[in-house]
């Protein structure tokens, strides 16, 4: 009986021990570490259109709003938010989405597929766990913004264009 205890002694703390490792290596959704920075294209790559080496892995949608803006495949239009406006001189709106996908990923599938549809970047900035990317067109001013909606719930895409320089654009 005592060779009994004396084996339940060792590999009771062994199994503890083992367990309170794999715990420490786990990654809770709370315990996360911040996002890693977009990548932006480098010039060469902006000009020739090639995109980025990592890929977003988003699909871009066939059937987008206005065809020179890309949308996520996935990314589902809230139509109560979106108002848009298209005349044969001019296109204005703000598209919204919810999109289950990571913010980088969102913005890394602005920064490969806006450039390869003539958009030039012009800004990005990345705070409060969203990101803000400008582009410009002549003419058109493209604002594409992700942002957290909270925990376990979609990202917000909103996409703002609008024409460049006000009272030219009317």
């Amino acid at each position: 009986m005592k060779r009994v205890a004396g084996i339940g002694m060792l590999v009771f703390p062994v199994t503890v021990m083992v367990m309170l490792q794999a715990c420490q290596s786990m990654e809770l959704p709370w315990q996360k570490k911040s996002a890693p920075p977009v990548e932006l294209l480098d010039e060469t790559k902006q000009q020739t259109g090639t995109p980025a080496a990592s890929s977003s892995g988003l699909a871009v949608s066939a059937k987008p709003r206005f065809q020179e803006v890309p949308v996520p495949e996935k990314a589902k239009e809230d139509l109560e938010r979106s108002y848009v406006y298209e005349s044969k001189d001019i296109q204005i709106g703000q598209m919204v989405y919810d999109i289950r996908a990571d913010v980088n990923e969102v913005a890394n599938f602005y920064l490969e597929n806006c450039p390869a549809a003539g958009w030039r970047l012009e800004s990005v900035n990345e705070a409060s766990g969203g990101v803000r990317i400008l582009f410009t067109k002549p003419g058109k001013r493209l604002e594409v913004s992700v942002e957290t909606a909270g925990f376990g719930r979609p990202k917000r895409l909103i996409l703002h264009l609008v024409p460049e320089g006000g009272k030219e654009a009317f």
